[in-house]
């Protein structure tokens, strides 16, 4: 078989996306884009897809790039070289995919599904990423900057402006209020321990890192114990469509719950779906299973089972699992539209509490001195 041809194809493919999500201007900042592991990801469902040497397809998509995007490529590369299996290669390389696709990847290659589940991840993850255009993906880095400008101003003040007015104040020999006294006092510590922010601030960084690295945080932000235990519909999208993907290829349902209880390195989840696959075991309908420990509601259940029957279930496994998670991403909106205010009025009372504890002494001083 001739693979040039696809060679070209990836070439072009490739090429057609990196000028649509100018991915040429960032590469050698040491950034991987959301775009860039999209793009990824969709180079591998067709390398998969169409039966290609993944080395070869990765050298070849490894030449137009640079920078840190290019170092990542080089070891996924040399992994797969090694011999180390594509979802064990893409695991161990942070970053390099988007991070909800990681169950759905890792569970198609352990239910032999790897193909058709990469295909599934890459559209999914292609539909979030245009859904993130509409949602404001700003915010994040606009509620940092104003916390930092509000933090270096409030330093500021503390280090050069409290210290005049302490002065002031003392040489009127006047009582101060006890708000007066409470700034002052935590401008006094904020000055004395100042030296401290910074590698503070290092330690919590290394922290994060530390933690989205060895799977604690899931999606880069949720600590696992959020979708293990408090609320698994979380996840359900993602098991869903990998049930989806397994119904597709044809291969029974059962060996599809046994992946799931030993893909994921969440322990709360691999708990639940091993107790979902022993309620299987003993002859339950696997769909009530989901709804008894909390993946699924009672109508997307009967849904499933009406589906089931009349052999629609692969489309209502992937439509269920596109509805829950777009009630999912449009309640977190929906909390982030409230939370935003509430971040901004909490920094508006706290500049003035701040205001009038060093203002009232003045006030006092000039009645004084009328």
């Amino acid at each position: 078989m001739d693979k040039k041809p696809h060679f070209e194809n990836l070439n072009r493919i490739y090429g057609n996306v990196r000028r649509s999500s100018s991915l040429g201007s960032i590469l050698s900042f040491g950034r991987v884009s959301y775009s860039q592991q999209v793009a990824l990801l969709r180079i591998l469902a067709i390398a998969a897809d169409k039966q290609l040497p993944l080395i070869d397809v990765l050298e070849t998509f490894g030449k137009d790039i640079r920078g840190h995007w290019r170092y990542q490529i080089m070891r996924l590369v040399d992994l797969l070289r090694s011999g180390v299996p594509l979802a064990e290669a893409l695991e161990k390389i942070p970053y390099v995919i988007p991070a909800n696709a990681f169950f759905l990847v890792k569970a198609g290659a352990e239910s032999g599904t790897l193909p058709s589940a990469l295909s599934l991840a890459a559209e999914v993850c292609a539909e979030q990423r245009n859904e993130r255009d509409y949602l404001r993906p700003g915010i994040g880095a606009y509620l940092c900057t104003v916390f930092v400008i509000m933090a270096l101003v409030f330093m500021f003040i503390c280090y050069w402006i409290i210290p005049k007015f302490k002065k002031i104040f003392y040489d009127f020999n006047m009582e101060l209020p006890d708000l007066t006294l409470s700034i002052i006092h935590t401008a006094d510590l904020i000055v004395t321990y100042s030296l401290l922010i910074i590698p503070v601030l290092l330690f919590l960084l290394i922290l994060y890192l530390r933690l989205r690295h060895t799977g604690y945080l899931e999606n880069g932000w949720r600590p696992r114990f959020i979708s293990g235990r408090y609320y698994p519909r979380l996840i359900a999208p993602d098991v869903l469509r990998f049930l989806h993907v397994t119904t597709e290829s044809g291969r029974p349902l059962l060996g599809a719950f046994e992946s799931l209880s030993h893909t994921t390195k969440n322990p709360y989840l691999s708990a639940r779906f091993g107790a979902i696959l022993d309620d299987i075991h003993k002859g339950n309908d696997c769909w009530t299973s989901l709804h008894d420990y909390s993946l699924l509601t009672p109508s997307e259940v009967r849904l499933l089972q009406s589906a089931q029957r009349a052999g629609n279930l692969s489309w209502a496994l992937k439509a269920i699992a596109k509805g829950i998670e777009r009630r999912i991403n449009y309640r977190l909106a929906l909390i982030r539209e409230y939370l935003e205010p509430a971040f901004i009025l909490s920094v508006g009372c706290l500049v003035g509490i701040f205001v009038v504890g060093l203002f009232l002494p003045l006030v006092t001083i000039m009645d004084a001195l009328s």
